[in-house]
């Protein structure tokens, strides 16, 4: 028998009562029968079912605020509000939020948002309805988790600092961020602006860490002779957490040969032979340096550029790239502290001096 039909016997019972003799002490009286008929019309209030999070629900801990969310109760009246409740025990007995007279969702679903909640800890929530003078049971209780804290500083530049001249793709370095809390695998954002604000970004990348400090070079030539600004950000990708951006730093790209002036003349008219590979040597004297010295390689690119020897020399000395460079003409040789240019078969070799 549906509700509408229920209601319709209640009433005929109702008129047969009060149509019987008031004397007569066994006949219902008017108010017993009308009690009934409010008793039976009373709202009946199904449990809501939970829907998120899932039952056994594993939380990041920078994911919170956690949203409760239950299918709304089934009952025989409108106008529900529902009460969440949170506990750290199975049982609900020590309960660490509770959110009351919650208004019932219009889309078939009622959710709440509750207040963070400590990390690394285990919870319960179930949640009730109510309305029309009835309180509906708890629905059953899921179980969730919020993950542990984790915190990771910002990492601190290492090269280049403010102010620098850098090459055009210089090696950006920072040490590696202290972090607190089970971090996972951290990675470094690296980026270089053209201002501090970083709102007109050059070049970025994202490398993995390295030990104890990590790297990034940019993979194209940065501008030269322009003030630029760089700085690396930590982040730990499955935790969702990230550190502030380090200390902006800023640089500034120059010719590696020619900081200040640039010679004039175009490359082509020199040959380099044998001894330009980059290495580490040992002067006559004992002394290690890394080969080719910045000198040499100035006056080949002069020779390069079409100068000759004696022209190569004097215009460093004329520009501020200071050079105790000597040319040799009767042996072609141009000599250095610890290497000598020799031109042998028309090529420029480079050779370790053997003595002072």
């Amino acid at each position: 028998m549906n509700r509408r039909a229920s209601v319709s016997v209640i009433l005929v019972a109702l008129a047969a009562a009060a149509g019987c003799s008031k004397s007569s002490p066994v006949q219902p009286s008017e108010t017993t029968a009308a009690a009934s008929v409010a008793e039976a019309l009373t709202a009946s209030i199904a449990a809501p079912r939970p829907l998120t999070p899932a039952n056994n629900a594993q939380i990041r801990n920078v994911d919170q605020p956690v949203t409760l969310v239950v299918l709304n109760a089934i009952s025989t009246k409108p106008g529900l509000t529902y009460m969440f409740e949170v506990a750290s025990d199975a049982t609900f007995a020590t309960k660490v939020q509770t959110k009351d007279t919650v208004t019932e969702g219009g889309s078939g679903q009622t959710s709440v948002t509750l207040d963070a909640l400590a990390p690394a800890t285990d919870y319960y929530w179930h949640a009730r309805a109510s309305g029309n003078g009835t309180t509906g049971l708890f629905g059953p209780a899921y179980k969730l988790t919020i993950g542990p804290a984790i915190a990771i500083d910002a990492p601190v530049p290492i090269a280049p600092l403010t102010n620098a001249q850098t090459g055009a793709r210089p090696a950006l370095r920072v040490t590696n961020a202290t972090r607190t809390g089970p971090a996972g695998a951290i990675t470094y954002k690296f980026e270089v602006a053209t201002s501090s604000a970083f709102t007109t970004v050059l070049a970025t990348g994202t490398v993995a860490e390295g030990v104890n400090e990590t790297g990034f070079i940019p993979a194209t030539d940065l501008p030269l002779n322009t003030t630029l600004f760089w700085r690396a950000t930590a982040i730990d990708a499955a935790n969702g957490v990230s550190s502030a951006p380090s200390a902006v730093q800023s640089f500034t790209p120059v010719n590696p040969l020619w900081p200040n002036a640039v010679p004039p003349g175009t490359t082509g008219h020199a040959i380099r032979g044998p001894g330009w590979e980059p290495q580490t040597l040992v002067s006559f004297d004992g002394v290690r340096f890394d080969s080719p010295p910045l000198d040499e390689s100035r006056v080949f690119d002069l020779l390069d550029r079409g100068f000759d020897p004696q022209g190569a020399i004097d215009w460093l000395n004329s520009n501020g790239y200071r050079t105790v460079a000597v040319y040799y003409a009767n042996v072609r040789a141009i000599g250095f502290p610890y290497t000598y240019l020799a031109l042998v078969n028309g090529a420029w070799e480079l050779v370790l001096r053997a003595g002072a």
